[in-house]
């Protein structure tokens, strides 16, 4: 097995690495003092593809391999922890799940929104007060169904990128009975009524990257946003 980098690899490393040199490693001393996220260089991501790793060229994205987005992290990892880890969870965590289990249409609706730059990033909440390594049986965030809407309520903690996202993807319980098949992915867009994003959390280090609890309160979102199968 080959284990170099394709010359097209190698290209992208150094596209990577010139741009991080350049517009993040400079402000990392700066962003972990002051804990402000680089907004500076994150809306100049969006063209270079930096925002949409895992996303499909025709919903605005990169769509690099699995090798050349590891090495996009790992550059901007060189250049500030900080920056790197939301970048990091916003592709992973925050647009991953859509592009391998959203409906088209969620496609087309967040995808090209986060992707480009201009606007927010993305988010995803798993952990809460009481749950952290043991989801299936401690996630007590519910959605109940009500008309055409999911109607969302409880509380998530340590959502990175919360306060600078424009949606969370939130891990909710749609089985009252709390069944095997009782866990469900909801999109919510952070802007939604009852959604509150508490101060970002005092840490000992990766300040620039912001930390939060998120509170549920009767946030009504479409039945649509459901990603993937619910149960599933």
């Amino acid at each position: 097995m080959n284990f170099d980098l394709t010359d097209e690899q190698k290209l992208w490393q150094k596209t990577v690495h010139e741009f991080v040199a350049n517009e993040v490693q400079p402000k990392a001393h700066e962003v972990d003092v002051t804990g402000e996220f680089n907004w500076t260089a994150t809306r100049k991501m969006g063209p270079l593809g930096l925002l949409g790793l895992n996303i499909p060229e025709e919903y605005g994205g990169a769509g690099v391999d699995a090798v050349s987005a590891a090495i996009a992290i790992e550059e901007l990892g060189w250049g500030c922890g900080s920056t790197a880890l939301a970048i990091a969870a916003h592709n992973g965590l925050g647009t991953t799940p859509i592009v391998l289990y959203g409906s088209e249409e969620l496609k087309k609706q967040w995808l090209p929104l986060v992707a480009n730059g201009k606007n927010k990033l993305a988010a995803l909440a798993l952990t809460e007060p009481g749950a952290g390594s043991d989801l299936q049986g401690g996630v007590v965030t519910k959605a109940v169904k009500d008309g055409n809407e999911w109607v969302i309520n409880g509380a998530k903690m340590w959502c990175t990128n919360a306060s600078i996202a424009e949606y969370i993807i939130t891990l909710v319980r749609t089985d009252p009975a709390g069944g095997s098949r009782s866990l469900s992915q909801i999109l919510a867009p952070t802007d939604t009524p009852g959604v509150k994003i508490g101060p970002a959390e005092k840490k000992m280090g990766l300040h620039g990257s912001p930390t939060h609890a998120v509170t549920y309160e009767d946030v009504r979102v479409p039945l649509d946003n459901l990603i993937g199968e619910e149960g599933k």
